[in-house]
Formats: structure tokens, C-alpha cells, sequence
């Protein structure tokens, strides 16, 4: 195994992730601006986050069939462009529904994020830019900071006859996905890599996510784990329904990729950037990277700001009360 690997799942803190997880529930009563605050002091002392997306992550493609819909959904400075799936398919504009269970520094569980594949018309990269997700767990994106699970009961998950099973919901039944595949079907095929090496160097939020301003940051991983991944037959996908953003995207798949391994990403932390252009700059930004000098990701200034606040609740509640008392 290699050291990357392994250094990306020791940033990985599972006490940590949990802390963070109740301490999100406490963090919705403080005004946005600190909870801004926090986050952007964090990202300077602790740049880099583990990442980690479990075997079998899932990723359909479906042709835009209105490009000015998707037009709408990017931040200012980019705009969809073509890609490639894998190495020999033609070029076409594509939304994409990415399918995972993942364990990282700051959260736990399952995601459905949907991304229109765009091009930051600044540095030319192709960008996975995120225009909206449901998740069972924690999140966080520039409108809304730490965000609470908005489809708590979402299912995700795979069985002994190797089908992959998904249901989510969101907590206002605005919308649903819910289809299952076959994941004993699939031919290794070899992936197009602007797509998929240079895509994960440029992600950014969607207009909704940014407030329309790009917050683009960059994941470092091995190159060679997104050379290859399954390609799976279109007929392996049973879909029940798929009710986001109506209109937008043709009603069947154009191709359904499958990832049958763990994949392991440093990612940047919100609030910082690597800007890593190229794969060659992504291999010297791996080489350079000492996990033994990587400070764990850590919730200590959000638990001050708790304390502090639990305290000045409490001397508020004893104050008054005394005055009740004495008057």
C-alpha cells in the first residue's frame, strides 16, 4: 500500500468526525458571519482534509438537453463545456449524478452530489462545478456553512448479490432518486483524463451553493486511481425516479461509471486553495506533502466559541434570575 494512501486515511479522525458532528447541531444558533469566521480560521491552520470515498461509488451521465438552464446554475466565469468519458467516446455536454459513501475529516456518510461539467474560462481547467447535493450527514458550502442532513433516512448501500441499492429523499419531498444497479456487469475501460485528472483539480460550488462567486479549490489523489474505472452497461441501471431539475438533462443515461475500489483524496479545506493546474504539478503537490508534519483536522475553535457562549447563556440566565429574586 502506498504512503499516500495510507497518509490519507490517518487524517481521517474518527472522534473528530463525530465531535464535528454534534457540534454542528450547537453551530446553527451562531450568526453566519462567525461560523464564516471559524471555518476560514480553521482552513489556515489545518489546510488539508482526508477524503475518503468508499468502493463502488456510482456516476451517471446524462446529456443537457437546455443549455441555458445550465448556464444559469454556474458562478460567474464559467460555462459548460464537452468532455469525454472515457478515452474514445465523442464529446458531449453532461450533467452528472455522483453516487458515494465517503469518510473524511469532517463528516461521514453518503452523498449524492449533482455537478454540470464547465470550463473556469480563467485558468481554462475543466471544473466539476457542484450545483446542488442531498446527504444524509453534515455539510458545508459557502451560502450555508455548516449545513444539517437534508435527507435523513437516505439509503445507500450494496448487497450479496452485488447490487447497489439508492433512495434519497429530501427532508421536503421536493425531490427523490431512487434506482438500483447491477454492479456484477461492467467492462474495465480506460477514462479520459481531462475529465476525470483534471476535473478533480478544479471543483467548485454551483451559483445557488457560491452566492455566484467560484470558490475553487483542488483534491490531490495517485493519478493512477482514475485511469480506469468500470463502464456499465445501461441496462445494468434500474431507475424508479429521478426528479432533479426537470428539463435540464435527457430522461435516460448516456453512460453509468463505477468505481469497484476505495479512492483516497486530499482535498483542500474551504477558505484554501492549491491551485494545481496539471498532473505533473499534482504529482510534485503528492511528493511534497509530509503527513507526519499534517496537523488533524481539529473542531477546538468551534468547541471555545461553544464554551464561551454556554457561559455567557448561563451568567445571562443567572443574572436574571438574582433580579427576580431580589426586586
Amino acid at each position: 500500500m502506498s504512503e499516500f494512501v495510507k497518509g490519507t486515511q490517518r487524517l481521517v479522525n474518527p472522534i473528530d468526525v463525530g465531535s464535528m458532528h454534534f457540534i454542528q447541531w450547537l453551530n446553527r444558533m451562531l450568526p453566519k458571519p462567525i461560523q464564516d469566521a471559524l471555518v476560514k480560521s480553521s482552513g489556515k491552520k489545518y489546510p488539508y482534509m482526508g477524503f475518503v470515498v468508499e468502493p463502488y461509488s456510482y456516476f451517471m451521465f446524462y446529456e443537457i438537453t437546455d443549455l441555458d438552464m445550465a448556464q444559469s446554475l454556474l458562478p460567474d466565469g464559467f460555462k459548460p463545456i464537452k468532455t469525454k468519458i472515457f478515452d474514445t467516446d465523442e464529446p458531449k455536454y453532461y450533467v452528472i449524478f455522483g453516487c458515494f459513501r465517503a469518510h473524511t475529516s469532517a463528516f461521514w456518510g453518503a452523498r449524492i452530489e449533482f455537478y454540470v461539467v464547465a470550463e473556469d474560462q480563467q485558468t481554462g481547467l475543466l471544473t466539476w462545478v457542484i450545483v446542488d447535493y442531498d446527504s444524509d450527514t453534515i455539510s458545508h458550502d459557502p451560502k450555508r456553512g455548516l449545513y444539517s442532513p437534508n435527507c435523513v433516512g437516505g439509503v445507500m448501500t450494496t448487497d450479496y448479490d452485488g447490487t447497489l441499492t439508492v433512495d434519497f429523499k429530501r427532508n421536503d419531498n421536493s425531490r427523490q432518486l431512487v434506482f438500483e444497479g447491477d454492479l456484477t456487469k461492467g467492462t474495465q475501460r480506460e477514462l479520459d483524463q481531462r475529465l476525470w485528472l483534471e476535473g478533480n483539480l478544479s471543483v467548485c460550488h454551483g451559483k445557488e451553493l457560491s452566492n455566484g462567486k467560484a470558490d475553487v479549490f483542488s483534491l490531490r489523489f495517485e493519478p493512477e486511481e482514475v485511469e480506469q474505472a468500470l463502464d456499465m452497461p445501461l441496462d445494468s441501471l434500474q431507475m424508479q425516479t429521478n426528479s432533479w431539475y426537470p428539463g435540464l438533462f435527457a430522461k435516460e443515461p448516456s453512460a453509468v461509471v463505477c468505481f469497484p475500489y476505495a479512492q483516497h483524496f486530499v482535498s483542500d479545506s474551504p477558505g484554501h486553495a492549491s491551485n494545481i493546474k496539471n498532473r505533473d504539478e499534482l504529482i510534485a503537490a503528492n511528493k511534497s506533502l509530509d503527513f507526519n508534519k499534517i496537523e488533524l483536522f481539529s473542531t477546538e475553535s468551534f468547541k471555545v466559541i461553544m464554551f464561551a457562549g454556554t457561559i455567557f447563556s448561563f451568567a445571562i440566565s443567572t443574572i436574571l434570575l438574582l433580579l427576580l429574586i431580589f426586586t
